[in-house]
């Protein structure tokens, strides 16, 4: 997958790195979303004391922001995608099997219209070569 940034889209990273000191390692924007993709260890400066620093990129950007902790490891990075969730992921064959027993946790994985699956497809293809994500 190619991955291409907006003039637009640059700027913004280059604001959350100088504002939060936090090392990026890629940045998209899904509807009105941006996803900040963190590299590993550097959660609590992006997120600042209280959340301050995230509220403040919030207000600044005048959009809602999301952070994601990267992982080199594709089950963990999934799991750190639908954090706060919980539930069991495994790779088998190219493919993650997220297991949950819980009704609700399956509907907010799914989303309406299956939006948080796809999203949650994308962002894991953008980095590994996985082919589908099924929800068990």
């Amino acid at each position: 997958m190619k991955i291409t940034y907006t003039k637009e889209l640059l700027a913004q990273m280059a604001l959350f790195s100088r504002e939060t000191g936090a090392l990026l390692k890629d940045s998209f924007e899904i509807e009105d979303t941006l996803y900040f993709i963190i590299e590993p260890g550097d959660m609590g400066k992006a997120i600042g004391k209280q959340g301050r620093v995230v509220k403040e990129l919030q207000f600044k950007l005048k959009k809602r922001i999301r952070l994601i902790e990267y992982n080199p490891d594709v089950v963990q990075f999934i799991a750190n995608i639908i954090y706060p969730l919980k539930a069991d992921i495994s790779e088998k064959d190219g493919n993650i099997i997220i297991k949950s027993p819980d009704r609700a946790i399956k509907g907010q994985l799914i989303g309406r219209n299956a939006k948080n699956l796809n999203m949650l497809g994308d962002v894991a293809k953008r980095y590994f070569g996985i082919k589908e994500i099924f929800i068990e």
